[in-house]
C-alpha cells in the first residue's frame, strides 16, 4: 500500500511528459521568404552565385569562344545566366551554384526555366539541376535543331538533409560545337 501511491504519481508523471514532448524542429523552421536570392538574375549581377566550374578553363584563349554570364533579355524578364560556345573543344562544362537557407527535413520543389540551342547532329547537350552532389532534375537531350530560343522548364524535387544546401544549375555539352544555353527564375519552394 505505501508504495501503490509513489508508484501511479510516477506513472502520471511520466504520462504527462510523454504527452508535453517539445515539438519537432522542422515545426519550428521558417522558410526565409525567397529561398533563392537572385534567382532570376534581375540584379544583372551573378553574386551570390558563384561559378564552380568551367571545363575547358576559362583563358585567355578559352575566352575567345566560350562566353559566360548574366545578360539580356531573360525569360520574361530583364535578365538570364547564359553560355555561348561559338567554337568549343570537345567537352565543355559549366556550373553554378550558391547556398540556401532550408527546413532540415522538409521537402522542396527546385525549378527553372532553361534554354539550348545547338547547330550540330547529335543529341550531346543537357542542364541540370542539383542540390549539393544529387542530381534533382536533367533536361531531354538538346533536339539538335538550332535556334531559335524556346524556353522550357526543368523541375525535380529533393528532401532537406540541412539547414544550408548548395543549388546547382549544370551545362553539359559532350563532343559538340555551338551551343548556347541560358537559365533563369530557378526558384525553391516547399512541396
Amino acid at each position: 500500500m505505501f508504495l501503490t501511491a509513489p508508484l501511479i504519481a510516477l506513472t502520471a508523471l511520466v504520462s504527462s511528459l510523454a504527452v508535453a514532448a517539445p515539438a519537432s524542429t522542422f515545426a519550428k523552421c521558417k522558410n526565409p521568404a525567397t529561398i533563392v536570392p537572385n534567382g532570376n538574375f534581375e540584379t544583372g549581377a551573378l553574386a551570390p552565385w558563384q561559378l564552380l566550374t568551367v571545363i575547358p578553363p576559362l583563358d585567355d584563349y578559352t575566352a575567345q569562344y566560350l562566353q559566360l554570364g548574366v545578360d539580356k533579355p531573360g525569360y520574361k524578364s530583364g535578365y538570364k545566366f547564359s553560355v555561348n560556345d561559338t567554337l568549343a573543344s570537345s567537352y565543355v562544362e559549366v556550373d553554378i551554384g550558391q547556398n540556401v537557407t532550408l527546413c532540415q527535413g522538409q521537402k522542396y520543389k527546385l525549378g527553372a526555366e532553361f534554354y539550348m540551342t545547338d547547330a550540330h547532329d547529335g543529341p550531346q547537350t543537357y542542364v541540370e539541376l542539383w542540390v549539393d552532389e544529387t542530381r534533382v532534375a536533367v533536361s531531354k537531350a538538346s533536339d539538335a535543331k538550332g535556334p531559335p530560343v524556346v524556353w522550357t522548364p526543368l523541375k525535380g524535387t529533393f528532401t532537406a538533409s540541412a539547414k544550408s544546401q548548395q543549388v546547382r544549375v549544370r551545362f553539359v555539352a559532350t563532343d559538340y560545337l555551338g551551343v548556347q544555353w541560358g537559365v533563369d527564375n530557378v526558384v525553391v519552394k516547399p512541396a
